[in-house]
């Protein structure tokens, strides 16, 4: 499973609400979504088959299964705990003046704990962190807008998908099982990926 912070769990660009392009990039655009085939105006619309209006493809064109809820609740669990943690440490007066590395690596304990990402993610991930302190309020930065553009990102693959319908009452969210979850989740967007 990819760490608790990669941009590897970023899920296809969400539905394009503005098909003539006016929205000005929406928060669906930049560095977060780089490889996924973020749709520009002429894709918007050109999703696969029964995925709906406005549904954008992958790069080969296969569009994922949805989110189930569970997998939708999951995803909001995983990326909020994540956007909360890095929020409390953009609000650090020292971020972006001192090193922060030891209240970074408290907060990756703090998610390691929550079963947010594994012990060895924790370590992977921390191994790109800067030591400048400017660079390691840009990664902060980076990693914090990555989380909302996924849990946007899911979320509105969610909705475009299900509106108006029931879900399953089969599809409760386990958090006992969230890694579990977010694994699955991720092959999926992964696989339409590599389709």
């Amino acid at each position: 499973m990819p760490s608790a912070l990669s941009a590897n769990l970023m899920p296809p660009p969400a539905p394009n609400p503005d098909p003539q392009g006016g929205g000005g990039g929406g928060p669906l655009s930049g560095p977060a979504l780089a490889g996924m085939g973020a749709p520009g105006p002429s894709q918007a619309g050109a999703g696969a088959p029964g995925a709906g209006p406005g549904a954008a493809p992958t790069p080969g064109g296969v569009m994922p299964p949805p989110p189930g809820r569970a997998q939708t609740v999951a995803a909001l669990r995983h990326f909020t705990t994540i956007e909360n943690e890095v929020k409390k440490l953009l609000a650090d007066p020292e971020c972006g003046k001192s090193d922060l590395r030891s209240q970074v690596i408290d907060g990756m304990t703090g998610l390691v704990s929550k079963g947010i990402t594994t012990a060895a993610d924790a370590v992977r991930e921390l191994s790109n962190f800067p030591d400048k302190p400017f660079d390691q309020k840009q990664w902060l930065e980076a990693h914090l807008s990555q989380s909302v553009q996924a849990a946007n990102a899911v979320l509105q693959h969610h909705r475009m998908a299900f509106a108006g319908q029931d879900m399953p009452e089969n599809d409760a969210y386990d958090p006992d099982n969230h890694a579990g979850i977010m694994d699955a989740l991720t092959k999926q967007y992964q696989g339409a990926k590599r389709g």
